[in-house]
């Protein structure tokens, strides 16, 4: 629909959608919930653009509207989709307490979770739980009531989870959790999962284990991508293991991985603090080549 592909463009700002939103109403038979829904979800997921620099927080303003009865019977009745889409949207509009008094107001409606939004619900709920801080709870959910929402885990759900548990430092419940989706089965983890923990033992200093762990990971078949190698790279860099760092870059390029502006920057950084400056220029050189700026200072003495 034209609405949609404006959002997408990048062209529709919050006083077209405002109007747009204001005719729809005016209309004479009820907007159809799967427009409302589509409406919402573009914008949930457009990129700020100079019309629009947030595109959540608009949808949320919009559902405001309705949802302050200014719509009346001319919008059919909210799903349970719907108000998982503002959950969504609140989350990327960084307010999910906000997504989390959404889900309230689910339960307080006696809305019914069917087995088809049931995931979405699940890990959108999962993702404001996690953002809010609340882990303890966001674990609770994944590992025991999930069958609340009709559904299994999901590879996104323990992605979502072990992001929240390393970036709240709890490394060896990340770990554990880690296992625990390799043993339960049907649903292995994939090159983000390992790639989470694996940046978590990094960040805090735990360069063998990280790499234990990446081993393991090429060991079960799933493929390194460029954030897995550049967290350890990274991460040997600064406790200044340049051979290491070395050996990994060569099997990164071996695999045919492209390096990016993480990987070439530790490798400069690492080089430049051990005083190795030709070195270093040479990594400069060919991060400028492949087009790519580095985000620190680089001595060329």
């Amino acid at each position: 629909m034209l609405i949609e592909e404006r959002v997408r463009a990048g062209t529709l700002g919050p006083e077209d959608a405002h109007h747009l939103f204001d005719e729809l109403l005016r209309q004479a038979n009820p907007v159809p919930l799967r427009f409302l829904n589509a409406f919402l979800a573009a914008l949930a997921r457009a990129p700020p653009s100079d019309a629009c620099r947030d595109g959540p927080a608009l949808a949320v303003a919009l559902f405001s509207r309705v949802r302050r009865q200014e719509a009346g019977p001319r919008v059919a009745p909210f799903s349970v989709h719907t108000y998982s889409i503002l959950m969504d949207c609140c989350c990327r509009a960084r307010r999910p307490d906000l997504g989390l008094a959404v889900f309230g107001q689910i339960l307080r409606m006696g809305l019914k979770i069917g087995q088809k939004t049931g995931q979405i619900t699940a890990n959108t709920l999962l993702k404001c739980l996690s953002n809010a801080k609340r882990t303890d709870e966001a674990v609770n959910l994944l590992l025991h009531r999930m069958s609340d929402f009709r559904c299994a885990p999901d590879v996104f759900s323990y992605n979502t989870v072990l992001k929240s548990l390393c970036d709240s430092r709890w490394i060896q419940q990340a770990i554990n959790l880690l296992k625990t989706m390799e043993r339960r089965g049907g649903c292995s983890p994939d090159v983000v999962s390992y790639s989470t923990v694996i940046d978590g033992l990094c960040k805090e200093g735990k360069v063998d284990k990280g790499s234990n762990l990446f081993n393991e990971m090429v060991q079960q078949g799933v493929m390194p991508n460029v954030v897995t190698y550049s967290s350890i790279i990274d991460a040997l860099c600064k406790a200044r293991a340049m051979d290491k760092a070395e050996l990994l870059l060569q099997h990164m390029v071996d695999n045919g991985v492209l390096l990016n502006e993480v990987t070439y920057t530790s490798m400069i950084h690492g080089y430049s603090t051990l005083g190795q400056w030709e070195e270093a220029r040479k990594i400069f050189k060919e991060m400028t080549s492949q087009g790519l700026k580095s985000n620190i200072v680089t001595s060329t003495r």
